[in-house]
């Protein structure tokens, strides 16, 4: 290819790198908070002797939605065991919450 056919082509794709950037880094904090605020419940739900399995199993199975998707889309081997462990932990989770164990 041409470095005309290259740019031209780029150019028809229309993706705004910026859009890219801005919405991976809002997706992190999303993450981020999530996981900072349920953490946060957790503490507070020990000290009071509560269980906390539902909020583990809302962290984790949101994560692995994450990072199933980033594999499908990347491919990259280290998304695929990240989810498949967080799906694992965060079904573990909700089956506890459900039995009341």
């Amino acid at each position: 290819m041409k470095k005309e056919e290259i740019l031209a082509k780029a150019q028809a794709e229309k993706v705004d790198e910026r859009e890219v950037f801005i919405s991976d880094r809002s997706t992190r904090w999303t993450y981020f908070v999530m996981a900072l605020t349920a953490g946060i419940f957790m503490i507070v739900r020990s000290i009071r002797d509560m269980y906390a399995a539902d909020l583990s199993s809302v962290v984790c199975l949101s994560a692995a939605a994450g990072n199933i998707y980033r594999f499908v889309k990347t491919k990259e081997k280290w998304c695929l065991v990240a989810g498949i462990v967080l799906l694992a932990s965060g079904i573990i989770a909700a089956v506890m919450f459900f039995m009341d164990c």
